[in-house]
């Protein structure tokens, strides 16, 4: 979903986004990987493209676990059991 989200994003989106306080750079920084997005953001975000706030915090969760499970091995466990509780969710 979140992927799918950044990459459709239309200007006018991005407008919503400035006016919710999320600056144009930070929303590229989104599309590159270079930064994910705050909780306040996920909100704004959630609101301009009419989804379900809870479920892309989830999955947003979900990416950050398996970032840190790539520089740290030891995260393993705790990716698996995030994995578990998001494909619940996603049901």
């Amino acid at each position: 979903m979140y992927a799918e989200l950044i990459e459709s994003l239309s200007t006018n989106d991005r407008k919503a986004l400035a006016e919710a306080g999320v600056p144009s750079s930070r929303v590229s920084e989104w599309k590159t990987g270079f930064r994910l997005p705050t909780r306040p953001q996920v909100l704004a975000l959630a609101k301009v493209k009419g989804v379900d706030p809870i479920k892309l915090e989830t999955e947003l969760v979900m990416i950050e676990t398996e970032q840190e499970a790539k520089k740290r091995p030891e995260m393993s466990g705790l990716l698996a059991a995030v994995r578990e509780t998001y494909n619940r969710l996603m049901m």
